[in-house]
């Protein structure tokens, strides 16, 4: 039978793994989300003058690819409530179509 001193040393230990996981997810996230902001950051110093939009175009792809991303990331991890998770989608909904103000 284990003693007391045992069995907190087994949740130390395992409260400690879970935090090195977490760690290691953190440095990967980060390590993504610097890759996806190269990318921007390299699509903006293209020479092609023919077409600026084309960039912005790729430039919001990137963007709104990542951020579904992260929102789903975050969304799963949390685990709110049912209804919880309905209003949280309905605050970061993107915008689907371009619209003018002309």
């Amino acid at each position: 039978m284990p003693g007391k001193h045992s069995k907190e040393a087994i949740e130390i230990k395992s409260l400690k793994e879970i935090i090195e996981r977490k760690d290691k997810e953190i440095k990967d996230i980060k390590t993504e989300c610097a890759e996806q902001f190269k990318r921007i950051k390299d699509l903006c110093f293209i020479n092609d003058y023919g077409d600026k939009y084309a960039k912005l175009r790729k430039i919001h792809e990137i963007a709104s690819d990542n951020f579904s991303a992260l929102v789903k990331d975050i969304i799963i991890a949390e685990q709110p409530e049912q209804q919880e998770q309905q209003e949280m989608a309905k605050i970061i909904e993107l915008p689907t179509t371009r619209k003018s103000n002309k």
